[in-house]
């Protein structure tokens, strides 16, 4: 780090590369922020017999009328479901749950102490009017606001709703009526695209509502089962991509009758060449009914942020890459220590494009395990960067009746990256978990810590190694010097 301040103080690296290396290195440097909590207080009275909220009693209490433990704050009466932040200041962190509230935390309220607990600077719960009646399963901001004053949020209640933000007060402005329970929705991040919502459902087309009009435009067709995931490009605003239980992956071009022109393919190491490119050789379809892209349900479909590349993962226990320009598998491998059995979207974090070098990347994956790690992985080499573990956690899933799976803090729901905002740090990561915890990851580097990341996971080999040096000549001495006796 010192060498590129020297270089920008000589004015030999371009501030654009110095801010590249150092968000890239705050990256790198990812720890958990313990002192720092979300909080309102979980009322035992409101939880039934599995650990989920009840359907009527329903009550909060802020942190400072309870008298909270920093280690026992909450920021849902259940599991915390879905998490996003506004990309224009990176100032407030939405949160939704599984006991259908929605909460609005604002980052830069924080004072540095030993420890800290966020309150909710606004919230709508599932007893206001207009507000949803069943668990969150996605949530997203407006895009095109300087602030974030419309949120976009589905539930199990078969509803997507907008709710405005103003003065910290969050309002129900409009509800689409879905037949079909919602599982995605996306909005596209071209300011000058139409106001078409993308919507995956458990019904097989994939929905396109318009906001202007409040009203459900045009279907999709194409999967054969329920669409768990759905997202614009960032680079043509007519291009969807959507992945359903059916293992395939569909693209999308909303102007065309048949909307459906591509797929993607497991096998297909080469893709959908130019005859020009390669004359000798013959392509296969671009749209191949039969192509799957992931052998079981694909719970998650995301572009890098350049548009190059699509990120998909699914029922498989598989992480794909892919070349978006010609559907090419780049055939990268993260590693068997993969886990996936959602039944709904979810997906990696793919770093954005100022955190990383060109032509570089690196994704966070929520390990669906029970044991509250995030892989760190290089997107292109499929290597581990890094394992961030949960506080608190236990290196085995719990399995006990009263917190199960579902609503153990080792359950990582979804997770929300933060680099523009006026933090101390620069750069947060933020966790939503099963026990209705919210989690703050911090990256701040300081030189003994970064050597002790690049010497750890040499370490950590070497002690395997020497552990199975030891088993085996353990074996062998047992078989060796084992006395031999004659009847």
């Amino acid at each position: 780090m010192n060498h590129l301040l020297l270089s920008r103080r000589l004015g030999l690296v371009d501030p654009h590369a110095f801010q590249r290396a150092q968000y890239q290195r705050l990256l790198y440097a990812v720890t958990p922020e313990k002192s720092v909590k979300f909080g309102i207080q979980r009322i035992p009275g409101n939880l039934n017999a599995r650990g989920l909220p009840s359907s009527s009693g329903l009550r909060e209490q802020t942190v400072d009328e309870a008298g909270l433990a920093g280690k026992n704050a909450v920021a849902h009466n259940g599991g915390v479901n879905v998490l996003a932040i506004d990309a224009q200041t990176g100032k407030y962190l939405i949160s939704g749950g599984a006991d259908s509230a929605v909460r609005l935390w604002d980052l830069e309220d924080y004072h540095p102490d030993e420890f800290y607990t966020y309150t909710s600077a606004g919230s709508i719960l599932r007893s206001s009017p207009g507000a949803h009646t069943h668990a969150l399963t996605s949530l997203s901001v407006y895009p095109f606001d300087p602030l974030p004053s419309t949120i976009l949020t589905t539930s199990y209640d078969k509803t997507l709703k907008l709710f405005s933000v103003d003065a910290a007060r969050i309002a129900p402005v409009h509800t689409f009526e879905l037949i079909d329970t919602p599982y995605a929705h996306t909005l596209s991040s071209i300011a000058s695209s139409a106001a078409l919502i993308a919507v995956g459902t458990a019904h097989p087309a994939v929905k396109l509502l318009d906001l202007r009009t409040g009203l459900a435009v045009q279907t999709l067709p194409g999967h054969s089962g329920a669409v768990f995931s759905v997202c614009w490009s960032p680079r043509s605003e007519h291009l969807l991509a959507s992945g359903s239980t059916d293992g395939r992956v569909l693209f999308f071009d909303v102007r065309r009758a048949h909307s459906a022109f591509a797929s993607l393919d497991n096998d297909d190491a080469i893709g959908v060449l130019n005859p020009d490119y390669a004359s000798n050789y013959q392509p296969r379809s671009a749209l191949d009914w039969n192509a799957k892209a992931h052998n079981g349900p694909v719970t998650g479909v995301c572009w890098a942020d350049s548009g190059r590349k699509l990120i998909t993962c699914g029922h498989d226990q598989r992480i794909r890459v892919w070349d978006a320009a010609t559907g090419r598998n780049e055939l990268v491998h993260f590693g068997p220590r993969i886990k996936n059995g959602r039944n709904g979207q979810f997906m990696p974090l793919i770093s954005p494009v100022e955190c990383s070098r060109p032509g570089k990347g690196s994704l966070f994956w929520p390990n669906d395990e029970g044991k509250g790690e995030i892989f760190m992985m290089d997107m292109n080499e499929g290597t581990t960067l890094k394992v961030l573990r949960t506080p608190g956690t236990a290196k085995s899933p719990q399995k006990t009746v009263s917190t199960g799976k579902l609503t153990s803090g080792g359950r990582i729901n979804s997770i929300a990256l933060r680099f523009k905002g006026d933090s101390d740090s620069g750069l947060e990561l933020y966790s939503g978990h099963g026990d209705g915890s919210i989690h703050c990851w911090k990256g701040s580097p300081t030189e003994d810590e970064e050597v002790e990341d690049q010497i750890h996971p040499e370490v950590e080999t070497e002690q395997k190694r020497k552990r199975k040096r030891d088993l085996l000549e353990g074996l062998v001495d047992g078989l060796v010097k084992k006395p031999m006796t004659f009847i």
